[in-house]
């Protein structure tokens, strides 16, 4: 039998680390969650992401505190660091979303004395008395204010492939091309299966006057950022970062967790969705039948 040995990970080693591998159950929800909105503001790539992730991570001094330890190498096969809990529904994911990386950053974020948490949304304050809506997470501070908005999806779900949508939308192979003038700024942009994938949370964050949101199935997450592109809103979205990337302070890769953190401190230094810019009377999402 291999004798275990174990590794201790302060903040910045547990951001740097992939999430294990979801335990899918074969008996699962078959039907697409995504909501009859569609987004119809620019959408636009988040440029140099990955670069802005890594300067941020750089840029910090990170406490030297131990907030974990893990089993490696082969006796780490079974242990509670993989998956022990099966998925079979949206819920089930968020949760996995939640207990994975929600404790990472909740830790990483305490000890680096930075006022944030990931959880349920009814943890936060509405936007307003009567507000119905319900996002599937939020990113918050010790005074109930969010910062972050969320949205979650299943992974299984061939509509909910990220990676698919954007590729799509990138190509231009998914939609109609048309020309959308506001004031003397023309932005181009695509009516497709990516400006439907985002309807949701776009929502959520006008609704929410929040800046950042991010889209997730717990193997792909996408951050997504709200913009002024001339006199029309807009939306930049990053790369799709996959659970299992590892991160790193001078590649091209980041781990989701480090994607969070770098988001997370955008945030805090500014989350207001800016409505007195551009347009006051421009559409930024529709609801179709």
């Amino acid at each position: 039998m291999a004798m275990a040995t174990t590794a201790v990970f302060n903040s910045r080693d547990l951001l740097l680390q992939p999430l294990p591998d979801l335990n899918i159950s074969p008996r699962r929800t078959t039907s697409h969650a995504l909501h009859r909105v569609h987004f119809v503001g620019v959408l636009q790539p988040w440029a140099n992401f990955e670069l802005d992730v890594m300067n941020t991570f750089n840029a910090q001094t990170w406490s030297l505190q131990h907030l974990d330890s893990r089993i490696t190498g082969p006796a780490a096969a079974g242990s509670v660091d993989e998956e022990q809990v099966f998925v079979s529904n949206e819920r089930g994911v968020q949760g996995r979303l939640e207990g994975r990386a929600g404790l990472v950053l909740g830790a990483a974020f305490r000890v680096q004395q930075l006022d944030l948490v990931l959880g349920d949304p009814r943890g936060a304050l509405p936007p307003y008395r009567g507000y119905l809506r319900q996002p599937d997470f939020v990113m918050k501070t010790s005074s109930d204010v969010a910062k972050i908005v969320g949205e979650g999806k299943t992974p299984w779900i061939d509509e909910h492939d990220l990676d698919n949508a954007l590729w799509n939308f990138e190509a231009g192979l998914n939609g109609r091309l048309f020309r959308h003038q506001l004031g003397q700024t023309y932005a181009t942009m695509f009516d497709s299966r990516a400006h439907t994938y985002i309807g949701q949370i776009a929502e959520y964050m006008f609704d929410m006057r929040l800046k950042y949101g991010f889209i997730t199935t717990y193997s792909h997450t996408m951050f997504l950022r709200k913009v002024d592109v001339g006199w029309a809103w807009g939306l930049e979205y990053s790369p799709v970062i996959l659970h299992s990337a590892v991160g790193s302070t001078t590649g091209q890769q980041v781990s989701v967790c480090q994607s969070f953190f770098h988001v997370g401190l955008l945030a805090l230094a500014n989350s207001d969705f800016d409505t007195n810019t551009g347009i006051r009377t421009q559409r930024w999402t529709e609801r179709f039948s």
